[in-house]
């Protein structure tokens, strides 16, 4: 371990960290993260799918720590890619190594990929209640197990942030070179490179020829999920059948889910079946979302429909999927949304319920949209009694109002350029060009 700890903590030789570790492009959810760490005592937990960027962050952290004038050997990162029995005895041998005392002195702590070390929650949970001198960061791709465990032993002392794919701002920042402008200045050269966009919405591979892509999303995000996360932390796990899924719903982007009918085809039992659609789901490789129905008891029994987790991962493994459902996943992938409805032959593509109500959305993959095709979601207007509702299209944002009814047409390369209502989502900005 002595060896693997110097080669991982490089700066408490060198007082600095290499732009390959900590990149000069920083994320925007990554000033939020920044703020929270810098302004309250809990542990910050990063989560998200395999290679969003989840490391780098944390070595963008380190970098702050560093420029603030931290002390080098006071700032410990390790990743439990590499074998370690536990924390503590992570602790103890960086005390050998560095002799800061850590029961005493202020250490700042990253922890990568913790979801692979056994009983990390509770062993985080003594520590971070006995020494208020440690502040904590960590970090796991496996999100079922991260998020489950955070909130058994870390409640009220963790603040959670999913690390999503790239944002088309971010992309294009990326792909460019430079910092984007607002939307409508910029909207000339997001065209030219949506589809590369939807194919490669991760950091590292946004100059990627198409062939390193196919190859790194299927053995860098997938695999490692399917054939290592997942078996290394459920034993019973069989990849063989996570993938046999999987490859299925990449096929069928937003296929309706019949449970029975599955399992019959692939001799699995429904509580099998049910397991393992479960760990697709929390792995971060899938989105289901639920046929609404104002009961939930009645809504769980209702059909439900299977995305991909980003449209990326579907076409890592297939060229011909129907471009009006990769259109719905990206839209799907952006908002969150859990929520769709069919009754009969009536349906509406999503619906956003909280506590505000229902926001029913419509997407559609065209310039422009006749009244006819809106017609299920009318029905569901009158029938839940709605006066507002969102088709996501191809054209230009605009507002139509007729009978009562307020429908906001707005631009998909909008939306995944800038977020909500025109603005970043998150409600933040970080100008990353100008942090060079």
């Amino acid at each position: 371990m002595y060896e693997s700890m110097l080669m991982l903590n490089q700066w408490w030789e060198s007082e600095r960290i290499s732009e390959e570790k900590a990149k000069p492009y920083k994320r925007e959810v990554f000033r939020k993260v920044l703020d929270t760490f810098r302004k309250y005592r809990q542990t910050i937990v990063l989560t998200g799918l395999r290679r969003v960027g989840k490391t780098t962050m944390m070595y963008q952290i380190i970098e702050d720590l560093l420029h603030r004038g931290e002390s080098a050997q006071n700032i410990l990162y390790f990743s439990f890619d590499l074998p370690c029995q536990s924390i503590m005895e992570l602790l103890k041998e960086y005390r050998k190594i560095t002799k800061v005392d850590w029961r005493k002195e202020k250490v700042y702590l990253f922890l990568d990929e913790i979801h692979k070390l056994k009983n990390w929650s509770a062993e985080l949970k003594t520590i971070y209640d006995s020494l208020p001198n440690i502040k904590i960061v960590i970090s796991g791709s496996a999100g079922i197990n991260l998020e489950k465990n955070a909130a058994k032993n870390l409640a009220g002392r963790h603040f959670k942030f999913e690390i999503e794919p790239l944002t088309l701002r971010e992309f294009a920042e990326l792909y460019y070179g430079r910092e984007m402008q607002s939307y409508e200045i910029e909207n000339i050269n997001l065209e030219p490179i949506f589809d590369e966009y939807v194919r490669k919405p991760f950091p590292e591979i946004v100059h990627y020829d198409p062939t390193r892509v196919r190859e790194y999303i299927q053995s860098f995000v997938v695999e490692k999920v399917l054939f290592s996360d997942l078996v290394d932390i459920f034993p019973k796990t069989d990849p063989y059948l996570l993938k046999m899924l999987f490859r299925l719903f990449l096929k069928e982007v937003g296929i309706i889910l019949n449970i029975t009918t599955l399992s019959e085809k692939l001799h699995v039992s429904k509580e099998n079946m049910r397991h393992h659609l479960f760990l697709l789901e929390f792995s971060k490789v899938i989105r289901i979302i639920r046929n609404y129905r104002p009961s939930v008891f009645a809504e769980s029994r209702k059909l439900q429909k299977v995305y991909p987790y980003h449209p990326a991962l579907a076409y890592a493994y297939y060229d011909d999927i129907n471009e009006d459902k990769v259109v719905e996943s990206l839209v799907l992938s952006k908002l969150g949304i859990q929520h769709y409805f069919r009754e009969r032959s009536r349906e509406v593509d999503f619906l956003k319920v909280d506590k505000n109500g229902i926001l029913p959305i419509e997407v559609k993959n065209t310039k422009k949209v006749e009244a006819t095709k809106l017609m299920s979601l009318q029905w569901f207007m009158s029938k839940y009694n709605i006066s507002k509702a969102w088709v996501i299209y191809l054209g230009d944002d605009k507002i139509e109002k007729q009978n009562g009814i307020t429908v906001h047409y707005k631009s998909l390369y909008k939306l995944l350029y800038s977020g909500i209502e025109g603005g970043n989502d998150t409600g933040l900005r970080t100008a990353s060009y100008r942090d060079l």
